[in-house]
């Protein structure tokens, strides 16, 4: 800690003994982050980047470039250019792996939802959601984004139905899915993912949920926006309001998603999408557990699976699909 102190000292030109490091929750990244505090100054986070890449499925994203630098670099430049609540970077050093940026406080969106009453809930999410249709407007494609390089293929999205088939069942429940089945199940999955890049395809943050937006004087950051590609309209929103973290009711929903558009075809794409996303999520998170050794993300497995199953109970041309998983899905028997 004290090396690291020394590091932040150095960069913000203030001394040592002034300087106070709080290592934050870093939820599945492998990022690691801390909370600067200085006597009578404002205070910064500190992000620590790991060596390689940080995920998988950013790995197998169809880039048409190879990044020049840092991908939060590169977003957070444009966010801001476009005067979207992007933070600030103050310093950044790539040989070290430091990064020190403007802090948006300690109030997630999750926090806050979790703490307002019926209509409060739904005056914050509208107020996200109108976030989230600024940046959809704002981001046009832009070649020094490197946004706009890479985007949600059938490569990916295919790949992302595999991780739930490979650890949403098969690790999850030790068992092997039966090899008629899972031809039939990736049939079934690339259905929806021949129709989901048939859509409009636009800037996707790809993690627009309430754990990566911050409450700060009663206004909406962003945060965790590395990942963002061209992909399908609805993902954004399905990942705002299918987040694994709060539950909303049926008319909740119907609300939100009508809040959004009022077009019953929108709806339908928001229910395909929302069963790719939420399967990979239910996966996803057995990965965490199992690979990364971080158990904390299983007990939203159950929250992620029964929007899944809403999804398809609204939407019966895929009733095929619901039946055959209910084969390895325990909670839809």
């Amino acid at each position: 800690m004290n090396t690291l102190i020394s590091k932040v000292s150095e960069r913000l030109q203030t001394a040592p003994e002034k300087i106070k490091l709080t290592k934050l929750h870093g939820d599945a990244s492998n990022r690691i982050y801390y909370r600067i505090e200085i006597e009578n100054k404002p205070n910064f986070i500190l992000m620590q980047l790991p060596a390689g890449p940080s995920s998988v499925s950013e790995e197998i994203t169809n880039a048409t470039t190879k990044p020049s630098e840092l991908p939060f670099v590169n977003i957070d430049r444009f966010l801001r250019s476009k005067n979207l609540p992007a933070p600030e970077i103050v310093s950044y050093d790539a040989q070290e792996g430091l990064m020190i940026l403007e802090d948006f406080g300690p109030e997630t969106f999750e926090k806050r939802i979790l703490a307002s009453n019926n209509q409060e809930k739904i005056n914050w999410y509208q107020k996200a959601i109108d976030l989230l249709m600024i940046l959809q407007k704002q981001c046009l494609p832009d070649q020094n984004c490197i946004a706009f390089s890479r985007s949600f293929d059938a490569k990916l999205l295919n790949w992302e139905f595999d991780h739930f088939f490979e650890y949403g069942i098969e690790a999850r429940l030790n068992i092997k899915i039966d090899p008629k089945d899972l031809l039939t199940l990736r049939e079934l999955g690339n259905k929806i993912t021949t129709h989901l890049i048939s859509l409009p395809q636009i800037f996707v943050h790809r993690d627009f949920q309430s754990r990566n937006l911050m409450v700060q004087d009663q206004k909406l950051k962003l945060l965790d926006f590395q990942d963002a590609l061209m992909g399908p309209q609805p993902y954004d929103l399905v990942a705002l309001l299918r987040d694994s973290y709060i539950a909303l009711n049926s008319q909740e929903l119907s609300t939100l998603v009508n809040y959004y558009s009022k077009d019953e075809i929108f709806f339908r794409d928001f229910d395909w999408m929302t069963i790719q996303r939420k399967l990979k999520d239910a996966g996803r998170f057995v990965y965490i557990d199992q690979v990364k050794k971080n158990p904390s993300f299983l007990v939203h497995i159950p929250n992620s699976l029964q929007y899944v199953k809403e999804a398809f109970q609204r939407r019966p041309e895929l009733g095929n699909f619901l039946e055959l998983l209910k084969k390895y899905v325990p909670e839809w028997r």
